[in-house]
């Protein structure tokens, strides 16, 4: 597998992490949500948010592509 591969399915990996939150924020809309699910649900957020900060990460670093600075 090239690096470009790697970094590949790695960005694909993150798609997934981003589609897991895109569905979890849609649940915190739910008016019916025990408290204690709605915190469950925000702490599971967070992790997804740390997985997928990490994979961006090493996308990142093995493509050699870095974001544009604003």
């Amino acid at each position: 597998m090239t690096k470009l591969e790697i970094a590949a399915l790695l960005s694909q990996n993150n798609k997934g992490e981003q589609d897991a939150i895109d569905g979890y924020f849609r649940l915190l809309n739910e008016p019916c949500l025990p408290k204690e699910l709605y915190d469950d649900i925000k702490e599971i957020i967070s992790d997804e948010m740390n997985h997928s900060q990490k994979l961006s990460y090493w996308a990142t670093k093995i493509s050699g592509v870095k974001p544009n600075e604003t």
